[in-house]
C-alpha cells in the first residue's frame, strides 16, 4: 500500500528502492522469502538478531573450541557479518 521500501539495521540502508520489488531483490541476493510466509515479517527477521539460529550457528564447523566458549560474541559477530553482507549487497 506504499511505493517505496527503506530497511535499515545497525544504521545501515540494506534495502531502499520500490517495495513491489523488495522480494525479489531478497531472493536475487540468495536470501528468499519462504512461501506463504509475509513479506514484512521475513525482512524483520533477517535483519534481527534474533533470527539467528544459535543451535545451527553452534553446529558450524568454521568456529574454533575458543569461539564457541562464548556464544554471546559470536552471536554479535554473526549478527555484524550478516548486517555487513546486506550492506555490501546493497
Amino acid at each position: 500500500m506504499f511505493d517505496k521500501l527503506l530497511l535499515m539495521a545497525k544504521g545501515k540502508i540494506i534495502y531502499f528502492n520500490d517495495a513491489n520489488k523488495s522480494v525479489d531483490y531478497f531472493a536475487n541476493i540468495g536470501r528468499p522469502c519462504p512461501e506463504l510466509t509475509n513479506p514484512a515479517d521475513y525482512f524483520m527477521t533477517i535483519m534481527s538478531i534474533e533470527g539467528i539460529d544459535m543451535e545451527e550457528l553452534m553446529k558450524d564447523p568454521q568456529y574454533t573450541k575458543e569461539e564457541l566458549e562464548n556464544p554471546d560474541k559470536l552471536l554479535e559477530d554473526e549478527y555484524a557479518a550478516m548486517i555487513e553482507f546486506y550492506d555490501s549487497e546493497y
